[in-house]
């Protein structure tokens, strides 16, 4: 069976990291680039440590600089989350090789289109280069075969009262890709809460890391210290490794992934709910349904793909 060609756009980022190091392990995928964005932390900090995952995993892809700040909004970040670097303080080997001369729309559409429509896209991040792919080359939709995105939410927030981290980060593009007709499966943030691994799971899973060894170990130093600051027993603490379930998604759709479909449109104009994403459960909108969103899967294959994936490089 032909693998599936994948371009991961991405701030990264800890989940982040997590997610394309479970793509880079498995035999279902072919990365044929790592693009990058604003988000957790700024462009220049995500777009290194993109570059140095990459060489650190020994991927042969292609690594793609794109937008720094979101199309209309005020730039936003989680440095306060994902730390200063974005990699909870780890410092991955300065990498030696650099980024393509073309930005990340023009490497997302012309893989795109040489892969004659099975190319499928991961998105982690806010969704600016997507959205400027898309109003740059009209005709991309013909060659994307499906988003997969973590990002919105069905009930509530974690960034204000009804939006995402990554969809309050860049509203307007989200809207631009709804609209586009490109289909989309969504991992929103209930979805990864519901699939959220208690401290003593995330121990035992990244147990299995060999040369990831090091990188795991500050991963679990830095969701310590945040279980400490919360006053919660670290063990039995619920984590969302957020990205880790829009790659799932991807790897175990067909097998264990429960969807179901709906159209959903991205609200920019209120100050108060910027960035929700509303699903029309009732129809009154009358649009096309747009999204398949996850609503379950098999969290012993979820986490195992996790806990494969760190033991895979050696």
């Amino acid at each position: 069976m032909s693998k599936i060609p994948v371009v991961i756009d991405c701030d990264p980022g800890i989940d982040d990291s997590i997610a394309i190091i479970m793509l880079a392990g498995s035999d279902k995928v072919d990365i044929k680039a790592i693009t990058t964005t604003h988000g957790n932390v700024g462009l220049e900090g995500t777009t290194k440590n993109a570059l140095a995952l990459r060489e650190f995993l020994g991927l042969d892809c292609l690594v793609a600089k794109g937008a720094a700040k979101p199309m209309i909004v005020p730039l936003k970040n989680a440095s306060e989350i994902h730390g200063a670097n974005g990699l909870a303080g780890f410092e991955l080997p300065q990498p030696q090789g650099t980024f393509e001369k073309d930005a990340a729309w023009d490497v997302m559409y012309n893989l795109a289109k040489k892969e004659n429509g099975e190319m499928v896209l991961v998105v982690l991040g806010p969704m600016t280069n997507v959205a400027l792919t898309i109003l740059k080359y009209p005709d991309f939709k013909k060659y994307v075969k499906r988003i997969y995105m973590m990002g919105g939410s069905r009930l509530y927030g974690n960034h204000s009262p009804t939006a995402e981290f990554n969809i309050w980060g860049d509203p307007h593009a989200c809207q631009v890709v709804l609209k586009s007709g490109i289909p989309v499966t969504m991992a929103d943030l209930y979805f990864t809460y519901d699939n959220a691994v208690t401290g003593a799971e995330m121990k035992e899973i990244y147990s299995h890391a060999k040369k990831l060894k090091p990188m795991m170990d500050a991963f679990i130093a830095h969701d310590m210290k945040f279980a400490e600051s919360v006053g919660a027993d670290f063990d039995s603490h619920r984590i969302a490794i957020c990205d880790s379930s829009a790659a799932a998604a991807l790897l175990l759709d067909g097998d264990s992934l429960v969807t179901e479909d709906y159209y959903v449109v991205c609200e920019t104009q209120s100050s108060e709910n910027e960035g929700q994403t509303v699903f029309d459960y009732k129809g009154h909108l009358k649009g096309q349904t747009n999204v398949q969103l996850c609503i379950s899967v098999d969290k012993e294959k979820y986490q195992g793909l996790i806990r494969d994936a760190v033991a895979h490089f050696e």
